[in-house]
C-alpha cells in the first residue's frame, strides 16, 4: 500500500504533466503546494523544474510553431531580469517562511483568477514598458513558485490569442524562463542528485499527466477545468498557511 507522501509526490506529477503540456503553465501553483505538503518547499521547485522540462519535450512536437514569436520576444528581456531578483529573493528567505509565502501564493493565485478581469482590462501589456514589467513580475514569480505563468495571463489574455495559439505561445515563454532559471537552481543547491532521483520516480505519473492536459485541452471547456484547479490550490494553500 502506498503512503500519503507517494500518493503526493504522484499527484504532484500527474499536476505538472497535465497543467504543463495541456494548458500551458500554472505548474507551481498547483504541483509546489501539494509537494511542499511532503518534502520541503525549497526543494519541491528543484524537484519541479526537471519534470516541467520534461514535459515540455513530450509536449513541444504539438505546440510547434503555433506560437506567436513577436510576443515572446518582447517579454523575454523583463523575464531574464525578474530570474535574477527571484534568485535573491529565494536564496535571502528562510525555509519556514517560505513554506507559508507559497500558501499565501496560492490563495493569491485563486484571488487573481477570480477577479483578474479587471486588472487584466487595465494593464497596457502591449506597450515596451507594460511587457518590461509583465516579463519581470514573470520572471520573479517562476522562480519562486512556478507560476510566471499565472502573471503571464495578464499579458496574453487581453490580446486574445486564439486558444491554441494562445498555449503554444504561453508554452515557448515558459519553455526559456525553465531554461533560464535552471542555473539559479543549480547554484543555489536546489537541484542536485536528491532531487533528481525524486523526479525520476515522478516521471512515469508526469507523462500519464501530459497526455491527459492535451486531451482535456481539446475536449474539456477551460473554465472548468480552472474551477477544480482553483478547489485544490485553495485548500492546499489553507493547508500550508497553517501548518
Amino acid at each position: 500500500m502506498m503512503t500519503i507522501d507517494e500518493l503526493l509526490m504522484i499527484s504532484a506529477g500527474l499536476l505538472t504533466g497535465m497543467m504543463r503540456a495541456g494548458f500551458g503553465g500554472g505548474v507551481g501553483v498547483v504541483a509546489a503546494p501539494v509537494l511542499a505538503l511532503t518534502i520541503p518547499a525549497k526543494q519541491a521547485l528543484g524537484v519541479i523544474l526537471p519534470l516541467t522540462l520534461s514535459a515540455d519535450l513530450i509536449s513541444v512536437r504539438y505546440y510547434w510553431g503555433r506560437w506567436e514569436w513577436h510576443l515572446v520576444k518582447a517579454i523575454i528581456p523583463g523575464c531574464v531580469t525578474g530570474i535574477a531578483i527571484g534568485a535573491i529573493l529565494l536564496n535571502l528567505i528562510p525555509e519556514e517562511m517560505f513554506r507559508r509565502m507559497i500558501g499565501g501564493m496560492a490563495l493569491s493565485y485563486a484571488l487573481l483568477q477570480a477577479f483578474g478581469g479587471s486588472l487584466q482590462a487595465r494593464l497596457q501589456t502591449t506597450t515596451s514598458f507594460g511587457s518590461l514589467l509583465i516579463g519581470i513580475a514573470t520572471g520573479i514569480v517562476s522562480v519562486l513558485l512556478h507560476a510566471g505563468g499565472v502573471v503571464m495571463m495578464l499579458y496574453l489574455a487581453p490580446l486574445r490569442l486564439a486558444g491554441r495559439v494562445f498555449v503554444a505561445t504561453a508554452f515557448l515563454i515558459g519553455v526559456i524562463l525553465n531554461i533560464f532559471k535552471s542555473v539559479p537552481y543549480v547554484g543555489l543547491g536546489l537541484i542536485n542528485g536528491n532531487s533528481l532521483l525524486i523526479s525520476l520516480k515522478m516521471l512515469p505519473a508526469l507523462a500519464v499527466g501530459a497526455v491527459v492536459g492535451i486531451i482535456l485541452n481539446h475536449k474539456l471547456p477551460r473554465i472548468w477545468f480552472h474551477r477544480l484547479i482553483l478547489l485544490i490550490v485553495v485548500g492546499v494553500g489553507i493547508r500550508l498557511l497553517l501548518s
